[in-house]
């Protein structure tokens, strides 16, 4: 399944570690915002890994699932491009 992650990190050390973890997963599309397709171990695996590196009293992070119909839906302004990674296996 493909999900976008968001993340507001104060501190930059931290936000330079959750940007190296989310690179791992998935491609950026904006400053802090990623697409990932994940199966639920991987999106498991991850999720425990960025609780790692934020402080969850000052940054969050957010995951939203992304169905076939929001995945079709999406439009983009300005600079950017669809990424497809249906080719691609995240093991």
């Amino acid at each position: 399944m493909r999900y976008l992650v968001c993340f507001d990190v104060s501190n930059g050390r931290r936000r330079n570690a959750l940007v190296k973890l989310c690179l791992e997963y998935g491609f950026r599309v904006q400053k802090s915002v990623f697409e990932m397709i994940m199966e639920k171990e991987n999106l498991d695996a991850f999720e425990s890994s960025a609780t790692r590196v934020v402080d969850c009293k000052t940054d969050s992070v957010r995951i939203y699932p992304m169905d076939q119909a929001t995945e079709k839906g999406l439009r983009i302004v300005g600079q950017g491009c669809r990424h497809d990674n249906s080719s691609c296996m995240i093991l």
